[in-house]
């Protein structure tokens, strides 16, 4: 698998949050000796007649906070760009670099009009292939706690990948900060009341027990990675509500799941799992997409 922390692309957007979303990036640079790239545009002020001054004061503002913080072997490279629209100059960006991570402050819906029209955040979630940490407003858990959230009711050969890219994402982070990591799956006891299947010589099946099906699935998880039985969650219900209760309830500052459904469109008008767990896990979201 593609290391992760190889090189990440920080997009900052010239706001107060910029410095929460350079800790975390230059935190990470810094214990995996990543290259890092800080992007910024400037599009929306492109008709200003001082804009490049203003990217220059930006960007000796972004050295100097950089050097009294958190000092890196690598110098940054910083791109900020006017003259094209963010998504267009980061998809350039992307295809002419070894970009492994994004890394992006997660800024709120400011109206009801916003939530049906694609974002960046949309983008690096459903569009781009990379892995994107989606960070937050510092959180108030005093542990430090790591949340792996696997599918298994997905039995497809990419959602089995993509489960392990998780896992192993999440053993890299905790082995370099030596935290915890917790790995939840939660699935749904369906109801089958009308649908018990019949043999004459011996009447209805009895039902399934979903529980025991999940705790069979993650059986080669745990002997892959060997997990203790500890950090193994099942929780009955669904990802939606689980996933949000599970971060509150082990002091999680990192969730991490995955995306197996890229450009798909329905998500920008009726939302996914994905990019409501994004939204609503009360910690950072790394969302993880198949890798390479």
């Amino acid at each position: 698998m593609k290391q992760v922390f190889k090189h990440l692309l920080v997009v900052l957007q010239n706001q107060p949050d910029d410095k929460l979303v350079l800790s975390r990036a230059l935190t990470l640079a810094k214990q995996y000796q990543s290259k890092v790239t800080l992007f910024c545009s400037m599009y929306q002020s492109r008709g200003q007649a001082n804009i490049s001054e203003q990217a220059a004061q930006y960007q000796q503002q972004l050295l100097q906070h950089i050097a009294a913080t958190q000092p890196l072997t690598l110098t940054p490279v910083i791109d900020i760009c006017w003259q094209q629209p963010a998504r267009q100059k980061i998809e350039q960006l992307l295809a002419a670099s070894d970009v492994s991570l994004i890394i992006k402050f997660l800024r709120p819906k400011r109206s009801l009009l916003s939530w049906f029209i694609p974002d960046l955040e949309h983008y690096f979630i459903s569009d781009c292939t990379l892995p994107v940490w989606l960070v937050k407003q510092a959180s108030a858990n005093a542990e430090l706690n790591i949340l792996a959230c696997l599918d298994l009711d997905d039995n497809s050969t990419q959602q089995h990948r993509l489960n392990h890219s998780i896992l192993t994402i999440g053993e890299q982070i905790v082995q370099q900060d030596n935290l915890h990591l917790h790995v939840l799956n939660c699935y749904q006891a369906d109801d089958y009341s009308m649908s018990l299947p019949y043999d004459s010589n011996h009447g209805f099946a009895p039902l399934p027990d979903i529980q025991q099906q999940h705790t069979r699935k993650l059986a080669p998880y745990i002997a892959a990675h060997d997990l203790p039985a500890d950090v193994i969650h099942l929780s009955e219900g669904l990802p939606d509500n689980e996933v949000p209760k599970a971060v509150q309830h082990y002091q999680c500052q990192l969730a991490i799941i995955g995306n197996s459904h890229l450009h798909d469109l329905s998500s920008v008008l009726f939302g996914d799992t994905t990019h409501y767990l994004s939204r609503h896990t009360p910690c950072d979201v790394l969302v993880v997409k198949q890798l390479s």
